[in-house]
């Protein structure tokens, strides 16, 4: 079977050190009077080391240049934001400590993050706890009790995983073997299709050995399972795969050219969804910062950004943004997407 560690694809010079790194923004901007611009700072949290940290370096350009966008000119109403950005590997028990970590700098007025449900919901208590906003690029269960000051950008889980079952009813795929680890089980003789319930790095080990097997059954993914890490494992082997996801490939965002020339041009690599729902959380987050800013006419308070939260509306690359009572999306769009000549995220299948 072959195995694929995954790689740091970044610029070496981005190479992270320790358990958590500090980046702060260095977008130019326009002193005024001759004086620097007073800061804030918006905490980052993602996998930067260990298995999936090239889907936290693919989050972290997002961020930034969303960042040098907003800090272009007077700044935002007059401040300048700076990023501090750590790892937790995508634990949940370091989620947690790295969330403690962001809510001791009392110049942190909000966060982006994290990458996966568990971990999401595992560090948000601690935001709750400090007052901080967070803003979610990434699904999180529709079960989960959110704290007064999250939102998520991104479809939940329930919401996914329904889109994904109604397209397969649809072709005919009833009742399907569902994979969800490498211990793959012998494959029922009526089985009609399958659905990987991993990773996108385990994914490609499990379509390695179903290819093995010289399984041909139709393949269906998860929300996890669609990451660059698939294809970096399968190869072409993944093609037909079908996964549903929760942010867009470049040719499905609204208006997305001028993001993704400055996205390449910053981060030496395409976008992908997740990067591009960062990049809308990000500005989401900085819009509640400057209501925040305008309507006391001072630095904004913790509690000043996590009471606007929810009320925040904007277009995105992904559509218009507006958030219920529960701060989870309104009208939340989801894709699926078919892997095509070994490439992430692949051709567009619905909608």
């Amino acid at each position: 079977m072959k195995t694929i560690q995954p790689e740091l694809s970044p610029p070496a010079i981005l190479k992270l050190v320790g358990v958590f790194i500090l980046l702060l923004v260095t977008a130019a901007c326009t002193p005024v009077n001759g004086s620097a611009l007073p800061t804030l700072k918006i905490g980052l949290v993602a996998p930067f080391e260990g298995r999936h940290r090239p889907l936290g370096y693919e989050v972290l350009f997002a961020v930034k240049l969303a960042l040098q966008e907003r800090n272009a000119g007077a700044g935002l109403s007059g401040y300048r934001v700076e990023l501090v950005a750590l790892n937790d590997f995508d634990e949940p028990d370091e989620a947690k400590i790295q969330a403690q970590a962001l809510t001791v700098d009392p110049d942190v007025m909000g966060v982006v993050g994290h990458l996966s449900a568990t971990t999401t919901e595992a560090a948000w208590p601690v935001y709750d706890a400090a007052g901080l906003a967070v803003v979610s690029p990434w699904s999180v269960s529709p079960a989960s009790p959110s704290p007064s000051g999250t939102v998520s950008v991104a479809a939940d889980l329930a919401e996914t995983a329904d889109h994904l079952n109604r397209f397969m009813d649809s072709q005919g795929f009833h009742e399907p073997q569902i994979i969800s680890s490498l211990d793959i089980p012998p494959l029922q003789e009526q089985t009609p299709a399958l659905i990987l319930a991993s990773d996108g790095l385990t994914a490609g080990e499990i379509i390695l050995q179903l290819e093995d097997r010289g399984s041909t059954l139709p393949r269906f993914g998860r929300i996890e399972v669609g990451s660059p890490q698939l294809t970096q494992v399968a190869e072409d082997a993944a093609d037909g795969l079908i996964f549903v996801s929760p942010g867009p490939s470049l040719t499905d965002t609204v208006g997305g050219e001028d993001f993704a020339t400055a996205y390449q041009a910053l981060a030496g690599f395409s976008p992908g969804p997740r990067a591009i729902l960062a990049y809308d959380a990000t500005h989401t987050l900085l819009d509640a910062i400057e209501q925040a800013i305008q309507t006391y006419d001072r630095q904004p308070t913790r509690v000043e950004v996590s009471q606007r939260i929810r009320q925040i509306e904007r277009p995105g690359l992904t559509g218009q943004i507006t958030f219920n009572q529960q701060g989870r999306r309104i009208e939340a769009p989801i894709w699926l997407y078919e892997i095509a000549d070994g490439q992430y995220p692949g051709i567009p299948v619905s909608p």
